[in-house]
């Protein structure tokens, strides 16, 4: 397998994680607004496993653009150092990356403001809660003595 074939083999992997992406935020969405902790704490678990799977990824795109002479590109910046037709050969693949990551991006800050909203509901009900008067249990009068056998 060419460089340029591991290339379009990456940005087509990264297409699919940002589609799955894309649907964990969803999830997390609705989880949210339905106050469903358990299914929310899955969600996160779930991001933070494809977190590991991006950084694996990171590593082998590292790994090719080094061998192809283009360190420090982000995948962005790749197709417009090659060459006019590995740019074309790529383009599908590169232009669904382009679009699951636009659409993750959109569902990412949605789920955010959503997690936010939810929290400052949160911080609102708890100030509620602190700064409604306590009042004491009262406590039994007399004398009370506990015997144990």
């Amino acid at each position: 397998m060419t460089y340029i074939e591991e290339l379009e083999k990456l940005f087509n992997d990264f297409a699919k994680l940002f589609d799955q992406l894309n649907t964990l935020q969803h999830q997390k969405i609705q989880a949210a607004r339905e106050d469903d902790l358990p299914s929310l704490e899955h969600c996160m678990q779930q991001e933070q496993a494809f977190t590991l799977q991006i950084r694996g990824m990171q590593r082998q795109k590292d790994r090719i653009t080094c061998a192809l002479g283009l360190e420090n590109l982000s995948l962005r910046e790749l197709p417009s150092h090659l060459s006019a037709s590995d740019r074309a050969k790529l383009e599908p693949s590169i232009d669904r990356f382009q679009t699951a990551y636009t659409i993750y991006n959109g569902s990412a800050s949605a789920s955010r403001a959503v997690l936010e909203r939810v929290l400052l509901e949160i911080d609102r009900a708890l100030e509620k809660i602190d700064k409604t008067p306590q009042t004491p249990e009262p406590r039994p009068q007399g004398n009370f003595t506990d015997f144990k056998a």
